[in-house]
């Protein structure tokens, strides 16, 4: 038999009605569509009460319940670069294996990811970092910030990077040097980023200096945020991936295709969560995507890199 859903007043909980969501609300806020929402309440196993008809969940206790779920050892935290395609597989893998096992992300660039998994703080570090002096993607900051540990280097896809521009090019922005236009206005990254590096790096290479390009140091940090800045006509250009330009109807000027890794410890890689969320990641399901995901490349998706 089904168990009854728990009400917060039958768990001797005092209900903010300041701060109830409704089904469609607390599906977004836990990032599951409403049917995994339904389950959960017919299960029992979500904070909920039930007025005039609907249901309604408590804010506090829902935040209580993540906490609960969150020590059982049962959640991961993915924390680097910013990559719609990690997000929505993330939504993905949720979807199906939440409340047992839940995937939290933070888009805290490249660098602080490798930070906050080298402090133990996050068990995968989303990274996308080139270095210049070998030509290389991500193994050598790996090495630097694990350094003495033993890791394990997995690809999730190649990625084209370029400026996300306005609808129909209007200033006709073709190559980096064109950014130095007195009139042009570009917005910038956050400095940690494995764009910002990409994009400091491509200006070197170049020979242009940050000081010429209006802009420079207004920042931004996600793809989605810089691609939007350009579409409401707050900047005429931006460095991104293709898929955002597909995504806001933008256009987009190709300048480089870089690797998008998953970095985890050694000794975790082979166990839950993390097992399951790196057989979710096969092959099959991400090319699937090729279609939805402009710009992304899947030929190496999977492989063990170190």
């Amino acid at each position: 038999m089904i168990p009854a859903p728990v009400s917060p007043e039958q768990r001797g909980e005092t209900v903010d009605v300041k701060n109830l969501l409704n089904t469609k609300e607390i599906a977004a806020y836990l990032k599951i569509n409403e049917k995994k929402v339904y389950q959960l309440i017919q299960e029992g196993s979500i904070p909920c009460t039930r007025a005039t008809g609907k249901w309604l969940f408590p804010l506090g206790q829902i935040n209580r319940w993540l906490e609960e779920q969150t020590e059982l050892t049962k959640s991961i935290l993915i924390a680097g670069s910013d990559d719609p395609l990690l997000v929505n597989l993330i939504e993905e893998f949720n979807q199906i294996h939440f409340p047992k096992q839940l995937i939290f992300h933070a888009a805290v660039g490249s660098q602080k990811g490798l930070t906050a998994l080298a402090a133990g703080k996050a068990q995968i570090a989303g990274v996308h970092l080139f270095h210049p002096p070998t030509g290389q993607y991500n193994i050598p900051y790996v090495e630097k910030h694990l350094a003495g540990k033993k890791f394990i280097i997995v690809n999730l896809a190649y990625r084209r990077q370029g400026l996300l521009v306005q609808s129909g090019n209007p200033h006709n922005l073709q190559k980096l040097s064109d950014l130095t236009r007195k009139k042009t206005r570009f917005i910038n990254r956050n400095p940690g980023s494995g764009t910002r590096y990409l994009f400091d790096f491509l200006l070197e290479k170049e020979h242009l200096t940050s000081n010429r390009i209006n802009g420079y140091d207004t920042e931004r940090v996600t793809h989605l945020e810089t691609g939007l800045e350009i579409l409401k006509g707050n900047a005429d250009a931006g460095m991104g991936i293709e898929y955002v330009a597909h995504l806001l109807n933008l256009d987009f000027v190709p300048l480089i295709e870089e690797r998008f890794d998953l970095v985890a410890m050694k000794d975790s890689f082979s166990a839950p969560p993390l097992s399951s969320f790196f057989a979710f990641l096969e092959p099959e399901r991400l090319t699937l995507k090729t279609a939805t995901f402009k710009g992304y490349d899947f030929r190496s998706c999977g492989s063990i890199l170190s």
